[in-house]
């Protein structure tokens, strides 16, 4: 290959590689300073034979199908814009050190035992490909800039990792499985998708009656595949759900809870999830909040220092309705009776609750008498 060849593609392979770090349309001319400062075009002047050299590359390149122009009939002294042709180089990209960054340190808050899932596998094989430019020191530093750190009480629940790549699978192809669950008859299951909640995942799918149910993930065990794809009306009208348990109701109430150290730093902090009113008070925060009848909500709401619980009120509900809380949480209710019926379920699982508890410290009691 002579010289002339080989400045060619050099100049080929190096519009490329820019066109495919900028992403959007860049300018002849931005192209043309690119090229000048890497010391590929002798020359960065608009009007000299590098320019026109640079235009009839670009030209070709078009009509390869490799790159395309954004302007058609373009007059005037106006550049033209170019960017790579995605339909044509597919599998070709490049990232710039900022995004690659950015990717790793994402990564660092994703935990570790998540990490071993086949379904990651293939990602971490990029993103360790991707970042082979950067020097091992400094990949180590990003890695260590961020970090997950889970809760004293949180958990993985172990699973049959084929059974979550054949439901995911299965979600991306909008057909049915053929599925049993915790022993039963086998039954016919579109996947819509799987979430964590406490460590423990759940599969959320659409039944042979079309109606959506929660799973837990390891109880599910995969018969077949069917050729048989979902609706697109029944995956739109599904596509927010994640639980799905008849006991799980919302309702309005309101809490006061001790300040918490660091805090003040934060103008409204969230303090639980589902909560729509913020105020600080001297002593206490005052809460608004979405809570559900049955135990799950029960069991996360012991985690904070409650001062007071408070009922529903027509204040929260009108608040409820200013924020559109219904389109958040469907199944909730603006009526003051519905609420404070939900609420006296909750009140009695939470009492529940807390009888559990106290039977446990008795019960140490009684141990630390012995001793």
């Amino acid at each position: 290959m002579g010289n002339s060849e080989v400045s060619r593609l050099t100049l080929f392979i190096e519009i490329v590689n820019f066109l495919l770090r900028r992403g959007d349309f860049v300018t002849t001319t931005e192209i043309h300073e690119f090229l000048y400062r890497k010391g590929i075009l002798k020359d960065n002047s608009s009007g000299s034979s590098e320019r026109r050299r640079l235009n009839r590359t670009l030209e070709f390149l078009e009509q390869e199908g490799y790159i395309e122009s954004k302007h058609i009939n373009l007059k005037g002294r106006v550049p033209q814009e170019w960017k790579i042709n995605k339909k044509a180089l597919p599998y070709l990209t490049s990232l710039s050190e900022e995004e690659l960054v950015s990717l790793l340190t994402l990564m660092a808050f994703i935990p570790e035992s998540y990490k071993k899932l086949s379904i990651f596998k293939p990602l971490l094989g990029l993103i360790s490909r991707l970042s082979e430019e950067i020097d091992e020191e400094k990949k180590k530093r990003i890695e260590d800039s961020f970090s997950y750190e889970p809760q004293f009480l949180e958990r993985f629940i172990v699973f049959d990792d084929r059974n979550l790549k054949q439901i995911h699978d299965a979600i991306l192809s909008g057909k049915a499985l053929i599925v049993s669950y915790k022993g039963s008859d086998h039954f016919k299951l579109f996947p819509l998708k799987v979430f964590v909640y406490n460590g423990i995942l759940y599969a959320g799918g659409i039944d042979s009656e079309k109606e959506y149910k929660t799973y837990y993930l390891g109880g599910l065990k995969i018969i077949g595949e069917t050729k048989e794809t979902i609706s697109e009306f029944l995956r739109k009208k599904y596509e927010k759900s994640n639980f799905a348990f008849e006991d799980e109701k919302p309702f309005l109430f309101g809490i006061k809870v001790c300040p918490k150290w660091g805090m003040e730093f934060f103008e409204e902090p969230v303090i639980f999830p589902t909560q729509f009113f913020f105020q600080r008070n001297k002593d206490d925060y005052l809460i608004y909040l979405v809570g559900y009848t049955g135990s799950r909500f029960t069991s996360r709401f012991l985690v904070e220092e409650i001062i007071e619980i408070i009922p529903p009120q027509n204040e929260m509900i009108e608040k409820a309705k200013t924020e559109k809380l219904k389109e958040i949480h469907p199944g909730l209710s603006f009526g003051i009776k519905e609420n404070q019926k939900r609420f006296k379920t909750f009140i009695r699982d939470f009492e529940s609750f807390i009888n559990q508890r106290r039977e446990a410290l008795e019960k140490l009691s009684c141990v630390r008498d012995f001793v």
